[in-house]
């Protein structure tokens, strides 16, 4: 018995599959790592706590005493030495309103984070099929986590991570808004609607 080596004729157009472009991975894979970043920050920002303020606190004071108003402090005490101010502070409890107003600013900037960078992830997720409103959506969050990425990054004194993370989110939502209108992506998508 034998077989035809023809395939039987087809009644329509042929489908075939359509290949997702790298560019749509790169753009996956890049704006999750720039969703991430600011998550990992903002996480990190809530964990630490008043210790982590209390640190914050020291480094503004230290680098910075006019900014905490421990430059008038340091002129009455004659001393040119921060860390005698902020040991006086302590000493007459104003100290513990430094840390408090320290982390209240710790967690604003963690809530800026969560608040552009929990979307950008979730519609990074839906961008995996290509479709124009996700990506619209990924370069609006995107370009909107650029707030908290320079709040978290140019931040003197901050927390070491969370100032590398903004530094991280800040370059890959730029990178990841590009590869949103990549050539390749937007033929996939009009492919993808066609075929649908």
């Amino acid at each position: 018995m034998t077989y035809s080596q023809t395939a039987p004729p087809a009644d329509g157009p042929v489908q075939t599959a359509l290949k997702k472009p790298a560019t749509l991975l790169a753009l996956v894979v890049i704006s999750a790592i720039s969703a991430l970043s600011g998550l990992i920050g903002a996480i990190y920002l809530f964990a630490g706590g008043r210790d982590l303020a209390d640190s914050y606190a020291t480094d503004v004071a230290i680098n910075n005493p006019s900014l905490v108003g421990l430059d008038t402090v340091m002129e009455t005490m004659g001393t040119d030495n921060p860390q005698e101010a902020i040991d006086l502070a302590k000493s007459v409890d104003e100290w513990d309103t430094m840390v408090s107003l320290a982390h209240a600013g710790l967690i604003f900037k963690a809530f800026l984070l969560i608040i552009f960078a929990a979307p950008l992830l979730l519609f990074t997720l839906f961008a995996i099929k290509g479709s124009t409103w996700s990506r619209v959506l990924v370069t609006i969050f995107a370009i909107l986590s650029l707030i908290g990425g320079l709040a978290a990054a140019f931040d003197d004194g901050g927390p070491g991570l969370v100032n590398t993370m903004g530094y991280i989110g800040l370059a890959t939502a730029v990178i990841a808004v590009v590869l949103c209108w990549l050539p390749a992506n937007n033929r996939y998508a009009k492919a993808r609607k066609l075929a649908a």
